[in-house]
């Protein structure tokens, strides 16, 4: 009798029509918790508080971020917005990198305050050589007046100074439209223009020309020094630059604030 149903198993397996074969493995759905600001709609992972979702009240159907598609761009390696890599050395020793994207880890929830998200991401501040991070990261996203605000804390609880050479913010927007038609796909997707300098800022303008549009500006000392592309050879299809602050040191117990603040342009951006 085993043998009988084991055949007729292989049978199935073997001329079942293509239609009936069995379906690829997708990636579960993630899980995402909801925020607001009188601007903005925003939905954060809640694993990663990383953004999931950036949408205008003046257009709740446009997403800035590739929303869309965040259950397939969930595993490691992926960046969103809210992820920080940085270049750092630690005395006189060798430049080391670390990234909270190459390989996550669970971030530690902090009380929220007059935040409206708070985690310490530095157990996911992964280096190639498995070294720590020498500093202690904290991520917050804020509503500052209306305004949202994510702002990073980075914090040297060590015993000699750390030079940032550069600290990295994924700037992870949906530029390549989603939908059947070359219309519906120019109506989701987004331009990018950075505009660097101490007082340097991001503009977002909709692909479509339609408003709202986005701008990013500084939070506190986060100079748009440089914009840095992906390096080569990296995920297939991610193309996201990141907004690169520079040339820094903390001291011993020392900490700075870096950050970026989202302002919809109801007219729309300049692109």
């Amino acid at each position: 009798m085993k043998h009988l149903m084991a055949l007729a198993a292989l049978s199935a397996l073997l001329f079942s029509p293509p239609g009936l074969a069995a379906a690829p493995h997708e990636p579960a759905p993630i899980k995402t918790r909801a925020y607001s600001t009188p601007a903005l709609l925003f939905a954060l992972r809640t694993d990663t508080q990383t953004l999931a979702r950036l949408t205008p009240v003046l257009d709740p159907s446009f997403d800035f971020v590739p929303g869309p598609r965040e259950d397939a761009r969930q595993g490691n390696g992926y960046r969103h917005l809210g992820d920080l890599a940085l270049t750092v050395r630690t005395g006189n020793g060798a430049q080391r990198s670390y990234t909270s994207f190459a390989a996550r880890r669970p971030i530690r929830e902090l009380p929220a305050g007059r935040a409206l998200a708070a985690a310490d991401i530095s157990a996911s501040m992964g280096a190639d050589l498995g070294a720590s991070v020498p500093l202690a990261v904290e991520r917050r996203w804020l509503n500052e007046r209306g305004t949202l605000v994510l702002r990073f804390t980075l914090i040297n609880r060590g015993r000699q100074p750390v030079q940032v050479v550069s600290a990295s913010m994924p700037m992870v927007f949906e530029q390549q439209g989603f939908g059947a038609s070359a219309e519906e796909r120019r109506a989701s997707s987004s331009t990018v223009k950075p505009r660097p300098g101490t007082l340097g800022s991001v503009e977002v303008a909709r692909a479509n020309g339609e408003a709202p549009g986005l701008r990013l500006q500084p939070d506190g000392r986060t100079p748009l020094d440089s914009w840095q592309a992906m390096p080569s050879g990296q995920l297939q299809g991610e193309q996201y630059a990141s907004w690169v602050t520079s040339g820094f040191t903390l001291k011993p117990g020392a900490k700075r604030d870096i950050g970026v603040r989202f302002v919809i342009q109801p007219q729309g951006a300049t692109r």
